[in-house]
């Protein structure tokens, strides 16, 4: 783990905090990306997504999405992950995130690319598809959310409704 969360709101070890963040993120494939735009107005898409040990998170989208053309215009982005409780009410498990997000290039497109082929194993295998990924020529591109802030409630671990907050130091 290469950054730190500095906590606003809550009282846990932030050491503890972070792994409770990370085991959310683990357990969960898909999140929910919130952009706006001045023409397009608000938007939130759901989208597959791979972190790293920096708490970037990676997603891949077409260029042409509304949430792409959003943050080729304001890189500004929020996005939530969470796991279904087992019972209505009870035992939530989620992370709300705001960052800077925006088309990984160059390093950035190789970590990306690395961090979402970890995950899922199967993505990109052909040479040409994974060139076109990383020289950023296709329809589709590799993105990087870079998490600022954030807000987690995890019930099992962190007691009931003790939502904790903290900024990401790197």
């Amino acid at each position: 783990m290469s950054y730190r969360l500095d906590i606003i709101q809550g009282d846990w070890p932030a050491e503890e905090f972070a792994k409770g963040v990370e085991g959310i993120l683990a357990e969960s494939m898909v999140l929910t990306l919130a952009t706006a735009g001045p023409e397009r107005g608000p938007h939130a898409n759901l989208a597959f997504f791979a972190h790293d040990e920096d708490l970037v998170l990676y997603f891949v989208s077409e260029r042409s999405t509304r949430h792409s053309l959003h943050l080729a215009e304001e890189a500004r982005a929020a996005a939530t992950v969470f796991l279904p409780p087992p019972v209505f009410g009870e035992q939530l498990r989620g992370v709300q995130l705001t960052g800077l997000a925006g088309e990984a290039w160059g390093h950035q497109a190789e970590a990306a690319f690395a961090a979402y082929q970890r995950r899922y194993p199967a993505f990109a295998r052909d040479p040409e598809v994974r060139e076109q990924f990383l020289a950023g020529g296709g329809a589709a591109a590799l993105y990087r959310f870079q998490v600022e802030e954030l807000t987690a409630v995890d019930e099992p671990h962190f007691g009931r409704r003790n939502y904790l907050r903290a900024r990401v130091v790197r």
